[in-house]
């Protein structure tokens, strides 16, 4: 096979590589993580702390998010994804080693907590690009949507695999065994991943134009790409749209579900757990059953409808019976979603782009994230804690932009893209 093409079968050798490695550094991501919030829970109780660690995770993306994308299109993207892990894994065994070393340093092992979330954030925001710009060349062309599919299902499993072994762990092992377990998976994941096979990308530089010069044009160029396709440009705006104002709905969740529904607590738990189902298998069905042209269209435009329009139908049906199904379909329809936007990126992008078009997309879909959560916090508290206002607003918003967007013949025509 010429190595400049992309693999004629799914499952080869170096698909597999880069799966298993993402899965298992997954694993130990949100072991990691979800034990740092129950070691600040019990070390110092405090919500602030816990807080500025969930938004310390996302600035990387949001601060450095397009210029890692120019990395990602200047380097080889292997070495990136590989040595990133293995970065990580150096990391988080030297905070491992700090936490082993001073157990009753309360403020250094804290300190160590947020660099090792800022760092990790760092290293994330140079590989998740390379790998989303190597998928592409990873697996045949008509099988991308798969390809998506299979790679965010991991991701989805390494979360629930994490999310049932966490609390045992950190009671059974404690914190520093925990830390030392996510290295392990880092290391792991990098050595692995040094051993995948890409097509070598010649990274041409004019050598008379100056640095920051040549930087500030690479720069550019994604932008431009972004901006001059308005299919992509309105469906990111829609993306960006869509994450402000479902922000609420993240953020007040355990109001929904304890001060308006009625229920216990643990349920907040059960419906986030339902909603994580039905993403997997909307991750499955949407690389099981791609869709082209029209069909996609529809399949794309009727989820966003759906799933904006049932966060109000909600509010009408209170009982668990209608919930737990209503958070499956709303899951089930946001996976179908990411894998088919995140598939019409890859197949419209040209390949030396790729990087900093998946970039800049992701910090821009990722930077109005915690705005909207400050934003509908502040909102919450002046209204006094209206939960069916908030949400009423939330959905209702959604689904005009949803309808909108349905409006705009460029972005339709980016939702029916069929590679030729």
């Amino acid at each position: 096979m010429n190595p400049s093409q992309p693999h004629r079968k799914l499952w080869n050798r170096n698909f597999l590589l880069l799966w298993q490695g993402q899965f298992i550094s997954s694993i130990g991501k949100q072991l990691f993580a979800m034990a740092a919030m129950l070691w600040l829970k019990t070390i110092t109780d405090s919500g602030t702390l816990m807080g500025m660690v969930m938004t310390v995770a996302m600035l990387p993306m949001v601060v450095i998010g397009p210029i890692a994308g120019v990395i990602v299109d200047r380097w080889d993207r292997k070495r990136l994804i590989a040595w990133t892990d293995i970065a990580g894994g150096i990391a988080v065994a030297a905070a491992g080693a700090v936490f082993f070393l001073l157990p009753d340093r309360l403020a250094i092992l804290v300190g160590v907590v947020f660099t090792v979330t800022v760092a990790t954030g760092l290293l994330d925001t140079l590989s998740q690009p390379s790998i989303s710009a190597s998928l592409p060349l990873l697996s045949p062309a008509e099988k991308l949507e798969a390809a998506n599919s299979i790679n965010m299902a991991g991701l989805q499993i390494a979360v629930f695999i994490s999310q049932g072994l966490a609390g045992l762990l950190f009671v059974l092992t404690g914190m520093p065994v925990l830390i030392m377990i996510n290295a392990a998976t880092y290391l792991c994941a990098g050595i692995s991943e040094l051993f995948i096979h890409l097509p070598h990308r010649s990274a041409e530089a004019d050598p008379s134009i100056h640095p920051w010069l040549r930087f500030k044009k690479y720069l550019m160029e994604g932008f431009r790409f972004v901006y001059h396709n308005r299919g992509m440009r309105t469906g990111l705006l829609l993306n960006m749209a869509l994450n402000f104002f479902v922000a609420p709905v993240l953020v007040l969740l355990p109001f929904y579900v304890e001060d308006y529904i009625g229920l216990p607590q643990q349920w907040y738990g059960y419906f986030m757990a339902v909603f994580g189902l039905g993403g997997l298998l909307g991750f499955i069905l949407a690389g099981a059953f791609p869709t082209r042209g029209l069909a996609r269209e529809i399949a794309v435009s009727g989820s966003l409808m759906v799933q904006t329009g049932l966060i109000v139908v909600m509010l009408f049906f209170k009982f668990p019976g209608f919930q737990m199904p209503a958070f499956a379909v709303i899951g089930l329809l946001n996976g179908i979603l990411n894998v088919n936007f995140n598939t019409l990126i890859q197949q419209i992008t040209p390949g030396n782009l790729l990087g900093r078009v998946q970039s800049l997309s992701t910090t821009a879909v990722t930077a109005v994230l915690p705005l909207g959560m400050a934003v509908s916090g502040i909102i919450f508290d002046a209204i006094g804690k209206n939960v069916p206002v908030m949400f009423a607003v939330s959905g209702g918003m959604s689904f005009l932009f949803s309808i909108i967007c349905i409006f705009s013949k460029e972005y339709r025509r980016f939702l029916r893209y069929t590679v030729s």
